[in-house]
């Protein structure tokens, strides 16, 4: 999406060096036939391949990122550990949306101009026409180098991987594509009709359906989407009811027998059921605390922890280890986490820890209030 929005800001900027200088270059008394000739010729033009040059780089931008995301999640690098993971795949969903709405419009208003051409020849040679495809190649290679310098800055670096191979592969290609097309389009006889154009853009079109269909295949449907993100609802809850739970300990000295306990009207505060059944997570107490007063210090002391669990329904799979990456893990619930409890470990959207991992259906998350956790009063 940012390299979108530089490109276009970019080619903007071009676009008004250029027609300014042209529109001086006019206003020279010795050329004022032609500037008024060019007003009555090129005002349709110029929107027409402002829309092409907008349309093709969106196009090619998105559909590199696509390609790179994909491959990014299907051929995982351990290299690319990073402290948040975007489990809905907003980026990819925001490409492929740009890309399945631009790229019919650039097809669209490339079927239009090249019409017009043919019916009036003399526009082949028009100066908005010359000026658009140069500046919109002059962009997109700019931005097709800088997306392969950051390939190999990154294969320089050690990312000596499947991922690398494939995203240097797709930019090369790309890029050889888009000269061979306007190569042939700058040499194109408009007089002649050929069938060349519509091979391509059948080519193309066939081409990116099966791209946005594998990608949808890695990152899941809208239906997968959707029930990600009920999933993540029923982790937030569980993360703040476990904390309410913490806190009902120091406050009590004992974990709540039942979730109405953490009913708190003062703080507005009631435990949360499922978004979709809406009955209440289930909890269930394993262990309560041992508290006793030291002498020494006059202040109460955890003599043995706190342990108890809290229980959801989920419709997805979440596994992944300590870098946030992929894990195989069997499509089923169970107790998945009997690690102890951190004043950290909330769980947020974009989490890594492996603590809220689980599996399709019911699955408890075990949680263990430590001495250490506890502080006497």
């Amino acid at each position: 999406m940012i390299v979108t929005i530089v490109t276009l800001i970019a080619l903007l900027f071009v676009m008004v060096i250029v027609f300014g200088i042209r529109s001086l270059y006019l206003l020279s008394s010795s050329h004022k036939h032609t500037m008024q000739s060019d007003m009555k010729t090129k005002a349709l033009d110029v929107f027409l391949y402002l829309g092409i040059a907008i349309s093709l780089i969106v196009s090619i931008t998105n559909f590199l990122q696509v390609i790179f995301a994909a491959v990014d999640r299907k051929f995982v690098d351990i290299l690319q550990a990073t402290a948040y993971v975007d489990s809905t795949a907003s980026d990819v969903r925001f490409a492929i949306a740009s890309l399945v709405v631009m790229f019919p419009i650039y097809v669209a208003l490339s079927w239009y101009v090249s019409r017009d051409i043919a019916k009036f020849l003399y526009k082949q040679d028009i100066f908005i026409r010359k000026v658009m495809i140069y500046c919109t190649l002059f962009i997109t290679v700019l931005t097709l180098i800088g997306t392969l310098v950051s390939v190999i800055y990154n294969y320089l670096g050690g990312d000596l991987s499947v991922s690398f191979g494939l995203k240097a592969v797709s930019v090369f290609v790309v890029a050889l594509a888009l000269f061979a097309y306007y190569y042939y389009s700058l040499r194109r006889d408009y007089s002649k009709t050929t069938s060349v154009p519509t091979v391509i853009a059948v080519f193309v079109s066939l081409l990116i359906t099966a791209l946005v269909t594998w990608s949808v295949s890695i990152i899941g449907g809208p239906s997968t989407m959707r029930a990600m993100k009920i999933d993540n609802v029923r982790l937030s809850d569980i993360s703040g009811i476990q904390s309410q739970i913490v806190n009902r300990v120091q406050m009590t000295d004992k974990l709540p027998v039942s979730l109405s306990e953490l009913t708190n009207m003062i703080q507005e505060y009631q435990a949360p059921a499922d978004p979709i059944t809406k009955e209440p997570y289930v909890y269930r107490v394993i262990q309560q605390p041992v508290i006793k007063t030291s002498y020494g210090t006059n202040k109460k002391e955890m003599t043995t922890e706190a342990i108890f669990e809290l229980c959801a329904t989920f419709d997805t799979v979440r596994s992944v280890d300590a870098r946030g990456q992929s894990i195989p893990m069997i499509d089923k619930g169970g107790v998945l986490s009997e690690s102890s409890y951190s004043a950290n470990n909330y769980y947020y959207t974009g989490d890594i820890s492996p603590f809220w991992n689980h599996g399709i259906g019911e699955t408890c998350f075990k949680r263990i209030i430590s001495p250490d956790m506890y502080y006497g009063r």
